[in-house]
């Protein structure tokens, strides 16, 4: 990609709201990957995503199911049922969360704004590429 297309995509898929925090779009999180020889996926952070890297953001998307018995629920771009981990989008899809407070009751294909801690994962293959920190409802 060249720089320009790099800044306009930038510009298009990021605003700072009045608070702060920075809005992310789903196609700023659309990073390119590779499948490791043990069949794992590797995310490839391009270096300017490293701004967002610990910074505060807020995204939107639907509630998935990662393990109910333990609740952990993850953010989709997609319904459940076209979602990473029953349809056939890609691992860049799908942000792990790590609530601040975990909610009572969560339902599944809920469509929420989440604010919280970005952080890129590129070091643990059994997780998400993306993992939200201190996860609570936004808005």
């Amino acid at each position: 990609m060249t720089n320009w297309a790099s800044v306009i995509l930038m510009a298009t898929s990021l605003h700072v709201s009045a608070w702060g925090q920075k809005v992310v779009s789903w196609d700023l999180l659309a990073v390119p990957y590779s499948t490791t020889s043990e069949g794992l996926y590797a995310p490839q952070f391009p270096s300017w995503l490293d701004r967002y890297k610990n910074q505060e953001v807020v995204l939107q998307g639907y509630l998935v199911p990662v393990d109910v018995a333990t609740k952990q629920y993850a953010l989709s771009r997609y319904a459940f049922s076209s979602c990473f981990f029953c349809g056939n989008a890609a691992p860049n899809t799908v942000v792990e969360l790590v609530f601040k407070d975990q909610p009572d009751h969560l339902v599944t294909d809920q469509f929420v704004v989440i604010k919280g801690i970005l952080i890129l994962n590129d070091n643990d293959p059994y997780r998400l590429f993306f993992i939200i920190q201190q996860a609570e409802f936004y808005g």
